[in-house]
């Protein structure tokens, strides 16, 4: 089992890609009775410690400061600690640079990335954004317009196509952490279960039957209503407003994930990409899909089909 004794910085990281599972696996380790996952996901601090960001028309609530950082695990004594902040492994020239300087012995931190067949993790980006209403062109649209976007500022979380390449984050991490754990997104969500063992076997932490099945979080897709997304992010309400103030941050949350999750069930209905379109993505990926299953030893044919 690994070592409680020094728990100021986390003992794992779960460091990407967005749209992969992380919420979904964030989730599930909190539940263990060793294991202390802070109520913020993504905080990001080692990406943007020291720094502010600002980006064109987008909320965020990033740490930059160490001693608020530290202080996510303020209520996990006795227990390992870890983080999920997707932006590691898309920004992770700054990541590895800022853990390196912060943390004494970083490279005991233990690394855990999901990858998703790029072009499907593009456009399930793309859906949620939709999903939230923050996307207003089409998918082609919003792929010819990433490379100006990225000019003009706008959250990572529009760069569809640029944080698809894979091969030198993964080799980054692999080349400066002694302990990297890397699954593949289709096989969480094929078997969930299993992929969970192999993480807390990674964690030398017991797997316990008792634990609840691994439930799918954010899922993505086109609003079939619109205003009932606009009433579930609506923070002007006085009357909501005020019945939120009546709840703990934690018991805000579970009831945020259980309205989102219920609504959404009957809310969305799911897009395909087009064909013409995979096929072009396949193409910009293709070289850098080569390089990664040479890196991880993975078949990865299948994200050529």
């Amino acid at each position: 089992m690994m070592s409680t004794t020094n728990t100021k910085w986390p003992s794992f990281l779960i460091a990407g890609t967005a749209r992969s599972g992380t919420t979904a696996l964030h989730e599930h380790l909190g539940k263990h009775p060793d294991i202390f996952m802070p109520l913020q996901k993504e905080p990001c601090f080692f990406t943007f410690y020291g720094q502010n960001p600002e980006y064109n028309g987008a909320r965020h609530n990033y740490i930059n400061d160490t001693a608020t950082y530290l202080a996510l695990a303020k209520d996990g004594e006795g227990k390992i600690w870890g983080e999920s902040s997707t932006p590691y492994m898309y920004f992770y020239k700054e990541t590895i640079a800022n853990i390196k300087a912060l943390v004494p012995h970083y490279q005991d931190i233990k690394i855990i990335l999901i990858l998703r067949d790029p072009s499907e993790r593009a456009y399930s980006q793309y859906m949620h954004n939709r999903r939230d209403l923050r996307e207003p062109l089409d998918f082609e649209a919003a792929i010819a317009a990433e490379k100006q976007r990225m000019q003009d500022n706008w959250h990572f979380d529009f760069f569809y196509v640029d944080k698809g390449f894979y091969y030198h984050q993964v080799k980054a991490f692999t080349q400066e952490f002694r302990h990297v754990k890397i699954l593949f997104f289709e096989d969480f969500e094929s078997n969930p279960g299993k992929a969970v063992e192999e993480v807390l076997e990674f964690l030398e932490l017991p797997m316990l039957e008792s634990l609840e099945e691994v439930k799918k979080r954010n899922q993505s897709g086109e609003m079939k209503v619109k205003w009932i997304k606009r009433l579930m992010s609506d923070r002007t309400n006085p009357i909501l407003n005020g019945i939120r103030k009546l709840m703990s941050r934690k018991t805000r949350k579970q009831l945020r994930n259980f309205v989102k999750n219920t609504l959404l069930n009957y809310n969305l209905k799911k897009v395909e990409m087009s064909a013409a379109t995979r096929k072009q993505l396949i193409e910009v990926y293709r070289t850098d899909i080569e390089q990664l299953a040479d890196l991880t030893g993975r078949d990865l044919s299948k994200w050529l089909q």
